[in-house]
């Protein structure tokens, strides 16, 4: 029996949240069977929730940047021991599902691998989840982990 899906790139958004966590586990299981490679995207918005507080009304987009590089590249470490090949990409970004849409579409991915989070009840009625957003306008195949 062939294995081979046709699904050499899959993306995962990464977050550092334990949905992230589990659609990471999930996307590492399934580039095993496949032979894919994994992209992690993290995406930096303009108007982060940290400007609101004093303490890091300065961090720059490279400050950040900086920071969650340190920390995926921890991540890839781990998972080039498994022998898959793995990559990164921070990205600038003014609505995180928006940004990875984009990419998407100009890298030829085949496939998103996401973990849900659930909402807080207060949250789920100013804005949709990110699942949700993707879930509708995502063009490739949406693997979606709960």
């Amino acid at each position: 029996m062939n294995d081979d899906f046709g699904f050499e790139s899959i993306l995962v958004p990464y977050n550092a949240t334990a949905g992230a966590e589990q659609g990471l586990r999930a996307a590492v299981e399934f580039a095993k069977k496949i032979n894919g490679q994994i992209t992690l995207i993290t995406c930096i918005e303009n108007q982060s929730i940290l400007s609101f507080f004093k303490k890091y009304k300065n961090q720059s987009f490279e400050q950040e940047k900086k920071i969650i590089e340190s920390e995926l590249k921890k991540i890839e470490s781990k998972i080039k021991e498994l022998k898959l090949p793995i990559k990164h990409v921070i990205l600038k970004s003014s609505f995180a599902p928006n940004t990875i849409i984009e990419y998407v579409e100009k890298n030829q991915i085949d496939m998103v691998v996401i973990g849900q989070t659930k909402l807080m009840k207060t949250e789920g009625k100013y804005h949709q989840s990110m699942v949700t957003y993707l879930l509708q306008s995502i063009t490739c195949p949406l693997l979606i982990v709960k």
